[in-house]
C-alpha cells in the first residue's frame, strides 16, 4: 500500500494502517536522521517521539502530498530542536549549515565499480567539497526523490533559492570529478 493511502486510512484512527506507515518508512528516516547527526540514540528517540506524537494528533492532521517529505521535514525539525540548534528561518541558502554526511548515489555506484582505494577517497573528497546543506540538497533530491517544492519547504527556503543550492552542488562535484577524471582513464589532460 502506498504512502498517501496509508496516512489517509491512520488518520481516520487505522492502527494497522499507522503500523504499517511506520514499517514502511522508519529505516528511510533513520537513514535520513543518520546523516544530519552521528548520534544514532537521537535519532531514534526522535523517531518514536514523532510517531507518537502524529498518532496523538491523527485526528487534527492535514492531508498532505508527500508523506515522506512531510515525515522527513518533522523529524529534522525535531533532531535540530533535541541538538539545541535555533530552528529560525534565514535568507542565505549556506546559512544555519550543520553537519550532514551523504554519499549520493552516484557516488556510490561509481565507487563499486572501481574498487581501487585512491579513486573512493577521492570520490569521497569530493563530496567534502559540498557543504552540508548542499549534500543534505542533493540527498533529498537525488536519494529521497523529493522536488524543489518538497525540499524548499524542508530546508525553510525559497524555491529559487533549492535551485541555486543544489545547482552549485552539482557544479562544484562536476568541477572537482573533471579534475579528477585522468585519474580515472589514465589519460592526461
Amino acid at each position: 500500500m502506498q504512502y498517501k493511502d496509508l496516512w489517509d486510512r491512520f488518520r481516520e484512527g487505522d492502527a494497522s494502517s499507522f503500523e504499517q506507515l511506520y514499517r514502511q518508512s522508519a529505516d528511510k528516516l533513520l537513514g535520513y536522521g543518520y546523516r544530519l547527526t552521528p548520534d544514532r540514540q537521537l535519532v531514534e528517540d526522535c523517531l518514536q517521539e514523532l510517531f507518537v506524537e502524529i498518532w496523538e494528533k491523527r485526528e487534527r492532521l492535514s492531508d498532505v502530498q508527500s508523506v515522506i517529505s512531510y515525515l522527513s521535514v518533522s523529524l529534522r525539525r525535531k533532531i535540530i530542536r533535541a541538538k539545541g540548534q535555533n530552528l529560525k528561518k534565514v535568507g542565505s541558502d549556506e546559512a544555519e549549515d550543520h553537519h550532514f554526511e551523504a554519499e549520493i548515489a552516484i557516488d556510490q555506484q561509481i565507487i563499486d565499480q572501481e574498487t581501487d582505494m585512491e579513486r573512493s577517497q577521492d570520490l569521497q573528497k569530493a563530496m567534502n567539497e559540498l557543504s552540508g546543506r548542499q549534500r543534505e540538497a542533493l540527498y533529498l533530491k537525488y536519494q529521497l526523490g523529493m522536488d524543489y517544492e518538497e525540499i524548499c519547504e524542508h530546508l525553510d527556503m525559497n524555491y529559487q533559492s533549492a535551485r541555486n543550492l543544489i545547482s552549485r552542488g552539482l557544479a562544484k562535484l562536476k568541477k572537482y570529478l573533471l579534475c579528477l577524471l585522468p585519474l580515472f582513464f589514465h589519460f592526461p589532460l
